[in-house]
């Protein structure tokens, strides 16, 4: 499509003259002035083919005398060049041709020592007007490139020029830059941004597009991970700006669909930390989105605690998210389990009475998802129950092998023995049985998983019951927190427990209602050291305040090589009771960025000191 533009350019003849609207003799008739820049002098009827671009410079510029004095304005070649447009200067083919004698390098020499600068009397416009006679009897050379209008822009001064090539020729430098370095890539994610939001501000609607479409499609492997995500968030942000009503729908439309199209794209956005910063509606739609890449509906479930990892959220928006919830036969008691947990329906499923859960009724019932069917993401991961068989089939040992990212991504898997039982994020946990990570945590980087664990069935949590929740490295090898209530209704205590130690620690505590208690767990895997060991932080967090942090070590051939780090929950204690138990990624709780270190020999290089 955008070779076609060009194409047509072309043959209209309007990118021929792309490059003279930097010339001082250009036969443009609208001046578009940068602040403290050069000035362009642009042709009308180009400029209208593009839409409401000259009515934006209207809008947004500042109207200024039509005659433009060239000597007070910058001359595009040095300013190009004092700036480090490289791409653009290589549009000034023949510039100096145009330029007067005085900005010549006919001006050098001693004719321009001894005579100094002079006023060329030969200048177009030029006049004899003196500041003490005035104008009477003064002769004024005509202007022959005076300008139908003239605007003053505050305006990066590339991103214009951009836009005026796309306008003259249909195509922008910035789509053709290749990038080989993470900073590279970064300034490329930061210059594409720019003139996304600069297109749609002067309504070059063209070019908005195919840079939504560069966004939607291909800057996930373009720039990057990181890229892709911090541009999500920034054309997020972006909305509120937005000129036109139109502008602000395609926009919305991009980032709920085409940006969280793919399984990867979707992992970079919903991992991030400003998730929970989303507003509630845009969330909904992109929770709506009927081929949004999820492995099984209880993935809404986990979008949703992570979207309130700061626990501000109201009740209302939480239950409006949980409409885009679609349960199946098998998720229906998944959704059960975390309705429990967070107190609002009672052990017979019926809603409780609180203020903010109308509406909640509608959901637990299914009428408020009446017609639609559960997703999943078949087209990359395939069947979750072949996934499921083929894990079962590779069990080897105490611990499992690693799936594939896409299959197992921010999943826990529900162990009686060696037989999966179920798999998601919300589980009811009995004695004999555990719950195990699916994907293997083998990267240096920080993850924060919040735990939710109740017992419905009890108004107090039963002093004889505990549950470890921690990591495994290894058969046999563990290290994480006891957690148990105390003799004091409500209140909860937190040890360490580890296979190399011989007993827990010392608690701590936290409060919690008489039969639940919820709490953040923070993990941080350093990069290892020269003797090959892998120091990690392992903290208890409630309320966003650390109750306790603790050390353990392990080889950097256990974490990459061998069975690496995987969170495990297992329940003590527990006889024939269960316990309600709730997994959320606040942040993190995937495959970290591996970014390749290039090692060189170590020397001077050569250059000037």
């Amino acid at each position: 499509m955008a070779r076609k533009e060009a194409g047509l350019h072309q043959i209209q003849g309007s990118s021929r003259l792309f490059r003279e609207i930097f010339q001082e003799t250009s036969s443009g008739d609208f001046g578009i002035h940068i602040k403290d820049g050069p000035l362009f002098r642009c042709h009308t009827r180009i400029l209208d083919t593009s839409g409401g671009f000259c009515g934006k410079i209207r809008q947004f510029g500042k109207l200024m005398s039509r005659s433009a004095d060239h000597d007070d304005i910058p001359a595009p070649k040095e300013y190009f060049k004092a700036m480090g447009y490289h791409r653009l200067l290589q549009d000034l083919q023949s510039i100096q041709f145009s330029q007067p004698i005085d900005r010549s390098v006919l001006a050098g020499g001693i004719t321009a020592t001894i005579a100094g600068k002079r006023d060329d009397a030969m200048k177009p416009g030029f006049s004899t007007a003196h500041f003490i006679g005035g104008t009477i009897g003064t002769n004024k050379r005509a202007d022959p490139f005076f300008l139908a209008e003239r605007y003053e822009i505050q305006c990066d001064c590339e991103l214009m020029a951009e836009l005026l090539r796309f306008i003259y020729c249909g195509e922008m430098s910035f789509f053709h830059e290749v990038a080989d370095n993470d900073k590279a890539n970064e300034v490329l994610t930061q210059k594409m941004l720019a003139i996304c939001f600069e297109a749609e501000r002067f309504s070059v609607d063209a070019l908005y597009e195919n840079l939504l479409n560069w966004f939607g499609r291909r800057s996930f492997f373009v720039v990057g991970e990181l890229n892709f995500a911090d541009a999500f968030y920034h054309l997020q942000h972006y909305e509120h700006r937005a000129t036109e009503e139109h502008s602000r729908d395609v926009l919305i439309t991009t980032l709920a669909s085409e940006m969280v199209s793919s399984r990867d794209q979707f992992r970079a956005v919903t991992r991030d930390p400003r998730w929970c910063s989303l507003p509630v509606y845009f969330v909904e739609t992109i929770l709506n989105f009927e081929r949004l890449p999820i492995v099984t509906e209880t993935e809404i479930l986990s979008l949703i605690e992570r979207w309130n990892a700061t626990a501000d959220k109201e009740k209302s928006d939480i239950v409006r998210l949980l409409a885009c919830f679609r349960p199946g036969q098998d998720s229906r008691v998944a959704m059960k389990n975390w309705l429990s947990l967070m107190g609002w329906v009672d052990e017979s499923g019926n809603v409780v009475s609180i203020p903010g859960l109308e509406g909640l009724e509608h959901i637990v019932n299914g009428t408020a998802t009446k017609g639609k069917k559960p997703r999943n993401h078949k087209s990359e991961i395939g069947d979750v129950t072949d996934f499921t068989k083929a894990m079962i089939e590779n069990f080897q040992s105490d611990l499992q092998p690693e799936g594939n990212d896409d299959e197992a991504d921010a999943t826990f898997l529900h162990y009686r023995g060696k037989k999966v039982l179920a798999q998601g994020c919300s589980f009811d946990l009995g004695a004999g049985e555990r719950l195990l990570q699916a994907d293997v945590l083998r990267h240096s980087g920080i993850s924060r998983l919040r735990v939710a664990l109740s017992e419905p069935s009890s108004l107090l949590w039963n002093p004889q019951h505990e549950v470890f929740v921690g990591l495994s490295y290894g058969e046999g090898k563990y290290f994480g927190f006891l957690c148990s209530a105390t003799s004091f209704s409500g209140i909860f205590s937190v040890r360490v427990l580890a296979s190399a130690a011989p007993a827990p620690s010392a608690p701590v505590h936290l409060t919690g209602s008489g039969n639940k208690m919820e709490f953040d767990m923070g993990l941080e895997i350093a990069l290892h050291r020269v003797d090959l060991v892998v120091t990690c932080k392992m903290s208890a967090i409630f309320k966003n305040e650390c109750l306790t942090q603790e050390v353990f070590q392990i080889s950097h051939d256990t974490l990459v090589n061998g069975p690496g780090l995987r969170y495990q929950v297992v329940g003590t204690g527990l006889e024939k009771d269960r316990v309600l138990i709730n997994l959320a990624w606040v942040s993190g709780g995937g495959p970290a960025l591996d970014k390749q270190v290039e090692y060189g020999p170590i020397g001077f290089v050569d250059g000037e000191y």
